[in-house]
């Protein structure tokens, strides 16, 4: 073969590497742009379309953050030398025209060319594109696994039967023998947005204001079905055929409770009727604080982000805000209304964000803003959030004197020294146009010992002895000449003062002062300021210092006084008057309070659920119970009707019990008995708990003990 020939084999072994290389890297953003398309898709909605737009963008930044080395056909030679030794470090010469090549070359050339020929194609040619092929089959699965997991989760979504009754369906449910089949229907309120179910289970668990039908059929022609509610009401099932076989009933359940089912005088066992409560949305404040000031020299701007959350869906959501200006007798109060720019739909979970402008609010320099988020949900329900407060300080008020003649007790004489750096910062500004820059940095650096000064004569209030916290020369702390003359006049054993030889002992910093914690703490956040206000200074940026030293200043100024302090305003809200009530003088229903009737009711009901219990462990020894134990029992299960009421899920398997042990005493194990006597403890816990109503007040113990030890003492 002639050479020209063998070097067109690297030529094209070049091209070929480069087409894999290639397609390698367009196989890698590929797979990227494959596995966010999936995910816009479930959590966005995106249309499939967008793996193109999200393939050519990845592919585009790849290519220009690390655009690929273009191979040579100097480099795939290099590389044949380095993988085959057999080609004698030669292929190379296939490159060079023949004209160029010594006769060495040459005879080189003739050896090596038919070697060339017979090579396989090298293995890293294939190995960038085996990778990508790799990574774009992972995300290819993971989309998959992904896709498996989605219809999962609408399968159970869809299925909301299943979701709602699973906190019954643990437990076995005996139906009437005289019942061949039955379903029930739950249709929930529109608000709610869930769809209407059925249910093969007498146990509900059901959204507030649902709307249930019961259609049962029966084996043969029965007189009359019923449903007893809460061993109270009993309301009739409507035959739907002739034959009285097949009966409905349709009911809204709004509160929570236990229901039978009558069927020609057989009663059920009784099941569980829990109720969903409609809770209001939920409203959480992430951002402002709840007690925040714009310090002067900052833009008059509140990021305000809230969270909102609700169980079935948001109507609307809103801000009112209460500006407050003057001061004194002449605080006036404006209120506004203020809306979020999105579109709500319903959703259950929102992100709000909104920017409050304050001077498009109408807040001047000493004004305050009053501000709470209130929220509706589908049913109307409304909740509010805590009162938030922003404060913009008037910096006229600041630089006042005023206040500073009569502040705190036990206060230094440094306050007005803040507020000339301020002016001096404020001047230095105004004329930085027409200063050099050194002058103006000089005076800057000056200004910032100026700041250091005086936060070092507010830290000596605190206790501080110098700035490093150390000692020096001449502050009266030097003990080495004085311990070494008293240390001739330790007396023998004397523990006490051999230590104090040795050991530094001062005053803690902290408490060698005579300011109230409040105030030490307030001190120290303001030495926090002056340190930021220094560090400003010091490196030339006095504008950036200007926040710190306001902030320094006002909280100096707070704690001489405070001038407002905001309650909201309060008002009863009556409930609807009734038109047809009104002026019928009928008074039939207005009753005095029954205190003493009510307190003597709870203390009989402790006495009865203890000797209910003495009566079941008794049953549990002895499999009989006593003719005169039957009316405790009979009492205790009212009681636990009563519970069972308001709490379905914790008492109903109690009260099923207790009714299995008074119609089948013979036939009930321990666990039956255990399960009674749970209920009754936890009523008997719950019940101690309930404050009581004593015969005395706590002010007349002191008073009678008193006379008591004074007539004792005569």
């Amino acid at each position: 073969m002639p050479e020209q020939d063998h070097a067109h084999i690297i030529h094209a072994l070049t091209s070929k590497w480069s087409r894999n290389n290639l397609a390698a890297s367009l196989l890698k953003a590929l797979a990227p742009a494959w596995l966010m398309a999936v995910a816009a898709y479930y959590i966005f909605q995106w249309p499939a379309w967008a793996v193109v737009v999200l393939f050519i963008a990845i592919a585009v930044l790849s290519f220009w953050l690390q655009p690929s080395r273009r191979l040579t056909p100097a480099d795939i030679s290099s590389y044949l030398n380095r993988t085959y030794p057999e080609l004698e470090e030669s292929a190379q010469l296939l490159l060079l025209p023949t004209q160029s090549l010594s006769l060495l070359q040459q005879m080189q050339v003739q050896k090596i060319a038919p070697v060339l020929a017979n090579i396989p194609e090298p293995p890293g040619m294939w190995e960038p594109l085996n990778k990508a092929w790799l990574l774009l089959t992972g995300a290819v699965v993971a989309s998959i696994l992904v896709f498996i997991l989605s219809l999962f989760l609408t399968a159970n979504r869809q299925d909301a039967d299943k979701v709602l009754s699973s906190a019954t369906a643990n437990h076995h449910e005996t139906v009437l023998a005289g019942i061949a089949s039955f379903h029930i229907q739950v249709t929930p309120p529109a608000y709610t947005r869930n769809k209407s179910r059925q249910q093969q289970q007498f146990a509900l668990k059901v959204e507030a204001g649902s709307e249930v039908r019961w259609e049962i059929h029966t084996n043969q022609k029965v007189p009359t079905l019923q449903l007893v509610l809460n061993n109270k009401d009993s309301i009739r099932f409507a035959p739907l055929d002739k034959d009285s076989t097949t009966w409905t009933l349709q009911r809204p359940i709004s509160e929570p409770g236990f229901y039978q089912v009558s069927l020609a005088g057989q009663a059920s066992q009784l099941y569980t009727l829990e109720v969903i409560p409609d809770l209001p949305v939920h409203i959480s404040i992430v951002t402002p604080q709840q007690y925040t000031t714009i310090d002067p020299g900052r833009a008059p701007l509140a990021r305000l982000a809230v969270q909102l959350t609700d169980d079935y869906g948001i109507k609307s959501a809103g801000i009112i805000a209460t500006k407050a200006s003057g001061k004194g007798e002449s605080v006036s109060f404006k209120e506004q209304q203020l809306s979020f720019p999105v579109s709500f739909d319903g959703r259950r979970q929102m992100s709000l964000q909104q920017v409050l402008d304050l001077r498009a609010l109408g807040l001047q320099a000493g004004d305050e803003l009053y501000f709470y988020v209130k929220a509706l949900d589908n049913h109307g329900q409304e909740s509010r959030s805590d009162m938030y407060f922003i404060s913009l300080p008037d910096t006229a008020e600041l630089l006042s004197m005023s206040g500073m003649e009569s502040g705190i007790n036990q206060m230094p004489e440094y306050f007005r020294s803040q507020r000339q750096i301020i002016i001096d910062i404020e001047k230095l500004l105004q004329q930085q146009a027409t200063l050099p820059k050194d002058s103006f940095n000089l005076r800057s650096n000056v200004l910032g010992d100026d700041q250091k000064l005086l936060r070092l004569r507010y830290g000596k209030f605190l206790g501080e002895e110098w700035e490093s916290g150390g000692h020096h020369p001449g502050d009266g702390h030097d003990h080495g000449q004085e311990e070494q003359e008293e240390e001739k006049d330790i007396a023998p054993g004397d523990a006490a003062a051999l230590m104090d030889q040795y050991a530094h002992k001062h005053d803690n910093a902290e408490d060698a002062t005579y300011f109230e914690p409040e105030q030490k703490a307030r001190l120290k956040a303001i030495l926090t300021e002056m340190w930021s206000s220094e560090l400003q200074l010091r490196t030339y940026y006095p504008r950036e210092a200007l926040p710190y030293a306001y902030k320094a200043l006002r909280l100096l100024k707070e704690m001489q006084q405070r001038s407002r302090a905001y309650v909201g305003k309060t008002s009863i809200r009556m409930p609807p008057l009734k038109p047809e009530k009104r002026l019928t003088g009928e008074l039939d229903k207005i009753t005095a309070p029954h205190n003493q009737k009510d307190k003597a009711a709870r203390d009989e009901t402790e006495p009865i659920l203890q000797q209910a219990l003495l009566v079941l462990e008794a049953y549990k020894r002895n499999k009989t119970i006593a003719p005169e134990d039957w009316p405790l029992l009979m009492s205790a299960e009212k009681k636990i009707s009563e519970k069972a009421v308001r709490a379905p899920a914790d008492y109903l398997p109690a009260l099923n019990a207790l009714r299995k042990i008074t119609q089948e005493p013979g036939k009930v194990d321990k666990a039956t008995i255990a399960k009674v006597q749970g209920a009754l403890q936890k009523m008997i816990k719950a019940g101690a708990l309930l404050p009581q109503k004593t015969g005395h007040t706590a002010d007349g113990e002191l008073p009678a003990y008193y006379f008591k030890q004074l007539n004792s003492s005569k």
